[in-house]
């Protein structure tokens, strides 16, 4: 279940939004919760100006996070998220009510309450980076086989119309056969002894029958733009033959008038 988000102030939150309930998904995969909180984007202009204003706090009687946004970068907001979700987890397992003093200064006062900051200080943190990398790894991995999928696209198309360097694909032949012809791949020893080492790659094969579909798509794509430029080449033969024939009727035009004129 994601998370309720209500923005209380006036500024744009779009682009936070979904790492909210992205980051609070993923920290429910790691430490779980029994319910999600409901997180308040609230604006104060007076705390801004303060160098040591607050930035959010966690109420556990209504399980509610609330983030101080004014003048905050987005990923700053989030860092305070992941702290108060922390003191979320804390309080669902029984461990925030701990009593003692909690007014100004409660940190230096109350040890308690010191070992709970800690905590969600350096989990919030951590998790939240482990959350950001993951994200960042599985978009370049999404980009680099777009980037794959088009270079085979294009060197298919240049293929088919003549247009890839004949030594090119005579490199590429000359590694295919090295590989095919090296010992090390080649040996009917190898298994001997170990077949019980040696399964199905189920990874490669899933990745085989991917390459296989790419390829098909590379081949259909290449066919559609060969038909598309054969198309497009007879409609300009056509529109050139009637340009033609256009220049030939007002030749003889001009030639009947020059005729007319000398007799």
């Amino acid at each position: 279940m994601p998370c309720q988000i209500k923005n209380e102030s006036n500024i744009d939150i779009s682009s936070v939004e979904p790492h909210v309930n992205g980051m609070y998904d993923y920290f429910d995969q790691k430490i779980g919760f029994q319910k999600p909180p409901t997180v308040f984007f609230d604006s104060d202009p007076s705390n801004q100006s303060k160098v040591l204003g607050k930035t959010a706090y966690y109420d556990p009687s209504t399980l509610e996070i609330h983030v101080f946004i004014d003048g905050r970068h987005p990923k700053d907001m989030l860092r305070s998220i992941a702290h108060e979700l922390i003191h979320h987890q804390q309080n669902e397992e029984g461990r925030l009510d701990v009593g003692g003093y909690m007014g100004e200064g409660y940190y230096l006062k109350n040890e308690e309450m010191k070992k709970l900051e800690q905590e969600a200080m350096l989990k919030g943190n951590s998790l939240m980076r482990e959350y950001e990398d993951n994200l960042k790894i599985k978009e370049k991995n999404k980009m680099s086989l777009k980037e794959w999928r088009n270079t085979e696209l294009n060197k298919q198309v240049m293929k088919k119309f003549g247009l890839l360097k004949e030594s090119q694909e005579i490199v590429e032949e000359e590694e295919l056969e090295e590989g095919r012809t090296n010992p090390r791949t080649t040996n009917k020893d190898k298994f001997v002894g170990h077949e019980d080492r040696y399964v199905p790659d189920r990874i490669h094969e899933e990745e085989a029958k991917e390459d296989e579909e790419v390829i098909e798509e590379v081949e259909d794509g290449a066919e559609k733009n060969a038909d598309e430029e054969e198309k497009e080449n007879q409609d300009k033969l056509s529109n050139l033959k009637e340009s033609i024939k256009r220049i030939a009727r007002a030749n003889k035009v001009v030639l009947k008038s020059l005729n007319k004129r000398i007799k």
